[in-house]
């Protein structure tokens, strides 16, 4: 194994010499002072990603990242012999991920951005995706497996596929060609493209579930508002409902098909249970007393029986229910001591292992475990050294009415002991939240010498339902006092310069980096706010809209979670700051992508244009920057286009270029 693993090291090696990539422009090039990494180098996307072994562990497949485009690769780990079997710049066409649907071919989702060609919907974005079939050496690509016409542009499913065991040349496939955001179950050959249609929607599925032996068993979707899971034993019963409560989720079959794996609530936190589906009893097979278990089941090599599951508490956790796989684990972690450490690909006693750590870029492994030694195969992030960068740590912060909040601080070393530079940095969503792992965003600012502190706030996902609904109808409230409240914990534990604190967020984080700069001026001294929501009464009525799939769903969960536009409106407006930009008086830099398919950029417009009524007294200054140079990919869900709507809100001088700027503004 080890020459065929030498092969696959030099093909990466090779590969990696000629990366070049950068996403900033010319005009806005950084100066780089002492034991700073220029900005591109967090930026940029991983040199390689997704590394997975066939299953006869005779080729590796990756996707590289290198001068702005991606490219599928595979490497004979025998000969060593190296194909590009698939490459987009990233402009039209990203690759989204891969399968081996056996030892020869590979299966591609690509996405796209759609195009609306119909009267009165011109203002919808989304994304359209497509799957490529192409064999390991690039030969009998099939392009058109997904073939499309203009009455196909609203579909939403195009991509979602599942592989089928013991038959290499067909998968599962669902696709809502019929009726789009309602998906039937087709059985689809990857070589030919030839389609056979297993299942009609009866018109309220969004998802399907399939059995180890090959057969479609649960359906699950909306009937009405109702979220259902219905079940059947085989394709002549009919479906039988098997929960109509939105807490029940599906993880899959076990290898027997009578039991499946779900999770569902226990002790307040979603946890994992075997469902007899024939007697519909159910044992518990995992909990966790602090977080939800919200992850997926590991299976053996031939993908049929259950051994573990992975999930993500504060940072990547793996269980395993198989002796041998937890006696395997064990083995890694104790020669990788200070990595989360997951094993990716195996065959007989070789294994592909992903590891990273806080501060430690993400790297790929050979563990050899008839010799128990490991050897490099290659770094995600090659310039993002260990010691350049920053452990981050675990802290429980306790709000004003009592609550524990966990959150996560990174440090540069020279600031511990002294007050110093900080940054508050809250998630999006708001139903997300922040993980205790590597993160090129945190990263950067502590090289900057930036403390980071990243908080959980009540409303974040992964903490149960209780902590979930406390944040309910609280934008701007107490979910923006929890934040407060973090922020002056780093006060008073002799963190933060208080006069040296600046908010930074996207999306909600955005949202929440304006209100904390106009209800809090005198705790924060500057904001950055990438793809802010600006105004909850128009993101409000964009989830009402009747023309998407499941708009009286998408209505009621809005309803419940932000409020309702007509009952609640005084509240919204109230918390928009959209409507309050005239208590805006420090710093501000504000950031969107034209072509969000998230957070439309008419929301930091209509605040830059309620800043230009209001006179805001540094706006005087203020002047779009030199557009920056970015790609899909670049900034994950926040900018979708080269073209970037960036406006500062305090004079840069022309020799100061943006981003040193923004590290200077506290």
């Amino acid at each position: 194994m080890k020459s065929r693993l030498s092969f696959l090291i030099l093909a990466l090696s090779l590969a990696s010499c000629q990366s070049n990539l950068t996403n900033v422009s010319p005009e806005v090039k950084v100066p780089i002072k002492a034991g700073e990494l220029p900005a591109e180098s967090f930026a940029k996307q991983p040199l390689f990603e997704k590394m997975k072994w066939s299953r006869d562990g005779k080729t590796t497949a990756y996707i590289q990242n290198d001068s702005g485009k991606s490219t599928l690769i595979t490497t004979d780990l025998y000969d060593g012999q190296t194909h590009k079997v698939f490459q987009t710049e990233n402009k039209d066409l990203f690759i989204k991920d891969f399968s081996w649907v056996n030892n020869e071919r590979l299966l591609v989702k690509i996405e796209y951005y759609g195009k609306v060609n119909y009267s009165g919907l011109n203002d919808l974005k989304f994304y359209e995706s497509t799957l490529f079939a192409v064999n390991k050496d690039g030969t009998q690509p099939k392009r058109d497996l997904i073939w499309l016409d203009e009455s196909d542009i609203l579909s939403l499913y195009r991509d979602n596929f599942t592989l089928i065991n013991d038959d290499p040349n067909h998968v599962f496939i669902e696709n809502d060609k019929s009726h789009p955001g309602k998906p039937d179950v087709y059985k689809l050959d990857v070589y030919t493209g030839s389609l056979e249609k297993l299942v009609v929607n009866d018109g309220w599925v969004r998802d399907w579930v399939y059995d180890r032996q090959g057969n479609v068993r649960v359906a699950s979707g909306y009937k009405g508002t109702t979220y259902t899971v219905a079940h059947r034993f085989n394709s002549t019963n009919d479906w039988k409902t098997l929960s109509e409560n939105e807490s029940f989720k599906v993880l899959g079959f076990d290898e027997n098909p009578d039991i499946l794996y779900i999770t569902a609530p226990y002790n307040g936190r979603a946890s994992v249970f075997k469902l007899n589906l024939k007697t519909n009893a159910r044992e518990l097979v995992l909990a966790d007393k602090d977080y939800d278990i919200v992850g997926s089941l590991i299976r053996s090599s031939d993908r049929k029986q259950v051994i573990g599951i992975n999930y993500l508490d504060s940072a990547a956790k793996v269980i395993y229910f198989d002796p041998d796989a937890k006696e395997l684990q064990r083995k890694i972690d104790k020669i990788l001591p200070t990595t989360g450490n997951i094993f990716i690909s195996s065959f007989q006693k070789n294994h592909l292992v992903y590891s990273s750590n806080t501060n430690i870029a993400p790297r790929y492994y050979l563990y050899d475990e008839t010799t128990n030694t490991v050897e490099d195969v290659a770094e995600a992030y090659p310039d993002l050294k260990k010691e350049l960068l920053t452990e981050s740590k675990q802290v429980l912060i306790r709000s004003r009415d009592g609550i524990n909040m966990e959150a996560y601080l990174t440090q540069p070393s020279k600031n511990k002991g002294k007050p110093a530079p900080t940054i508050i940095f809250p998630h999006g969503g708001p139903w997300s939240r922040d993980f205790n792992t590597f993160d090129t965003w945190t990263q950067l600012f502590a090289n900057r010498g930036w403390n980071v502190l990243q908080v959980n706030f009540r409303g974040s996902t992964g903490f149960g339902e209780t902590y979930l609904k406390q944040g309910f109808k609280q934008w701007g409230l107490k979910m923006q006092d929890d934040i407060v409240d973090a922020t002056k914990w780093t006060i008073n534990n002799n963190i933060a310069d208080k006069q040296k604190i600046c908010i930074v967020g996207a999306s909600y984080g955005g949202y929440a980096a304006l209100m904390g700069v106009i209800k809090y001026p005198d705790l924060y001294q500057c904001a950055v706010s990438f793809a802010a929501v600006t105004d909850l009464t128009q993101l409000v009525k964009s989830f009402n809209d009747p023309r998407y799939v499941d708009s009286k769903v998408n209505s009621k969960m809005v309803e419940n979670r932000i409020g309702d536009w007509w009952s609640d409106s005084e509240r919204l407006k109230a918390t928009s700051p959209v409507n309050l930009t005239k208590n805006l008086t420090k710093p501000l830099l504000i950031a969107h992508g034209l072509e969000d398919r998230t957070v439309p950029v008419s929301h930091s417009r209509k605040l830059v244009s309620e800043l230009k009524d209001n006179d805001y007294k540094n706006f005087g200054n203020c002047f779009p920057h030199p557009t920056l140079k970015i790609n899909k990919k670049t900034l994950d869900s926040f900018f979708y286009d080269k073209k970037l709507f960036l406006l500062s809100c305090r004079k840069i001088p022309s020799d100061r270029p943006l981003i040193r700027h923004c590290s200077d503004l506290a």
